[in-house]
């Protein structure tokens, strides 16, 4: 009977408690102004773990901020050189169709031997100046529209360079609300090596926090005991803390790849000298809730066994003899007389 049910546990001494941990990091560098925090300490989500001088990035948002109000000056005078130069276009083309008329005149009159030749020609040359002045207006406005950014009725915070200088203070002001390092999550600080006036990189860690997440449990099962291993079977998890307590868990993933896929220097089993070895895959167990269970810590080694549910047939081992048998017969040297 024990030999039909040998194959339905399987079990590793090869496995451990995890849980989220969250690294602390800055997403501005300054010098660490205060420290809040100590190693072991419970945080809740949002508190305020170290303060970074904020002087630097006041100065930035000031000068941010005074960059955008020119830039909106800019603007407002580009506009107003646009209100400008419509107006001049409207005296250029109101003096240009006077002249025009002028000069239609002195041509009838011209024609009718009243007037001279002199007067028609510094009448011509009165209507190609204004005509001018009508180009100069046009080109003029042409130009300030293009300095608006082709068009012509922006709002003064709708012009590109506006916009620009909005997001400038905009980034500004986040750096200086980022000099105040808040916790991910509610958790514990596992180490503060941070002392205030030590330089802090962005994005470098500072140290870590262990969050209130639910705990699991890696077991890294060797290949061949993982046959009839499946999602959703029962498991039975026993920490070397605490050898008397037994926590129910269930399979929730299996690794698709070994852990040696994942290693610095991977295997290089292409080499002329080549041992096999068994490999190794993570399974992940979700604990069942346990009233009153101890606290788990992250790192803690355990204990797994996975119920598979197979069982042993007689059959398998009446065929596990049969091949046997047929293997040593044939492997027996023959008797037969020459």
């Amino acid at each position: 009977m024990f030999w039909l049910s040998g194959a339905r546990y399987v079990s590793t001494e090869n496995a451990y408690v995890k849980t989220d941990i969250a690294k602390v990091a800055a997403e501005v560098s300054g010098r660490a102004l205060k420290v809040h925090v100590h190693a072991h300490e419970v945080v809740k989500k949002g508190d305020v773990l170290v303060t970074l001088d904020p002087e630097p990035f006041r100065i930035a948002l000031a000068r941010a901020r005074a960059e955008l109000d020119a830039a909106r000056q800019e603007i407002r005078t580009r506009i107003a050189t646009l209100a400008e130069a419509r107006t001049e276009l409207a005296e250029a083309r109101h003096r240009a169709e006077f002249h025009r008329k002028r000069h239609e005149r002195q041509i009838a009159l011209m024609e009718r031997g009243i007037a001279s030749a002199s007067k028609l020609e510094e009448i011509e040359n009165d209507y190609r100046t204004a005509t001018d002045r009508v180009a100069m207006a046009r080109q003029k406005i042409q130009k300030v529209v293009a300095s608006l950014g082709g068009d012509a009725e922006v709002a003064v915070d709708h012009h590109p360079l506006v916009r620009a200088r909005i997001a400038a203070v905009e980034r500004a002001e986040l750096d200086l609300k980022r000099t105040i390092v808040r916790a991910p999550a509610n958790g514990v600080v596992v180490s503060v090596p941070l002392v205030a006036g030590e330089h802090v990189a962005a994005g470098r860690p500072l140290f870590a926090i262990v969050t209130d997440a639910e705990p699991w449990v890696d077991a890294n099962y060797k290949e061949t005991d993982l046959t009839d291993v499946r999602v959703g079977q029962k498991a039975r998890v026993v920490l070397d803390i605490y050898p008397g307590v037994t926590w129910d868990a269930e399979v929730v993933s299996i690794s698709p790849a070994t852990g040696a896929e994942f290693a610095i220097l991977p295997p290089q089993n292409a080499s002329g000298n080549w041992v096999k070895v068994v490999q190794r895959l993570p399974v992940r167990l979700r604990l069942l809730p346990r009233p009153g269970a101890p606290t788990l810590r992250a790192g803690m080694t355990a204990s797994v066994t996975i119920d598979t549910g197979r069982t042993r047939r007689l059959s398998d081992l009446l065929g596990s003899f049969t091949a046997f048998a047929r293997s040593d017969a044939g492997a027996r040297p023959s008797t037969a007389q020459w």
